[in-house]
């Protein structure tokens, strides 16, 4: 037959659309496209993946278990839609932000 090579940047935007559905924006929302960038892909000599991933968390959010939702769903996510292994997916939390119900609920 051939190969099928997958790229580092159909990886990457698979785990951009998970971070999307975990925040609940939709991934064309012009102010969480910043995020995008945040992203990045490495390979094992093994081509399993590692994702890394910076994100900003709203302030009183549980960090460690806002994580642990994120790195389920880039991993699964990646892991059904191109049946490479992931060898793991690190959150680095970068900021803590006000979140906007917040803010709309301040006069």
């Amino acid at each position: 037959m051939g190969n099928i090579t997958v790229s580092d940047n159909v990886i990457s935007e698979i785990a951009y659309r998970a971070m999307c559905s975990v925040y609940g924006v939709e991934p064309e929302d012009r102010d969480f496209k910043k995020f995008k960038k945040n992203i990045s892909v490495e390979r094992t000599p093994e081509d399993n993946i590692i994702i890394n991933v910076k994100v900003e968390i709203s302030y009183g959010q549980n960090i460690v278990q806002f994580s642990q939702n994120l790195m389920k769903a880039i991993s699964e996510n990646v892991t059904q839609m191109t049946e490479k292994v992931v060898e793991a997916v690190n959150v680095v939390v970068i900021n803590v932000s006000e979140s906007k119900n917040a803010e709309e609920g301040t006069e």
